[in-house]
């Protein structure tokens, strides 16, 4: 994809956890989401498009500066005021959740 790469500075934390059906769920209570994933690696990747697509949509509601403000999180570069062709990145931390909430090995 070509465009504007910019890069998010911040912690951003997923806690993750497998279900007894053997889908894999992500809650990111920053941003208020939930995902869910049939392997960990589609997981994975499924958080990395989602945080890009809600920092699109702020952007291209003109919200995103006072978004990443509120959270004490910033653009390493420029951002663009025009969403197209902006792609988003942001170091994201996946927990591993036990039915306690207790932390887990990842799986291998």
């Amino acid at each position: 994809m070509t465009g504007t790469l910019v890069r998010i500075e911040g912690n951003l934390h997923w806690g993750c956890l497998r279900t007894q059906s053997g889908e894999w769920v992500a809650v990111c209570d920053p941003l208020k989401l939930t995902l869910q994933s049939d392997t960990f690696a589609n997981l994975m990747e499924d958080i990395s498009l989602t945080i890009n697509d809600v920092f699109r949509d702020l952007l291209a509601s003109n919200e995103l500066d006072r978004f990443l403000q509120d959270r004490g999180w910033h653009a390493v570069n420029a951002i663009p005021r025009d969403p197209v062709n902006v792609r988003f990145d942001m170091p994201f931390f996946p927990a591993m959740m036990g039915s306690r909430d207790a932390q887990t090995n990842f799986p291998q």
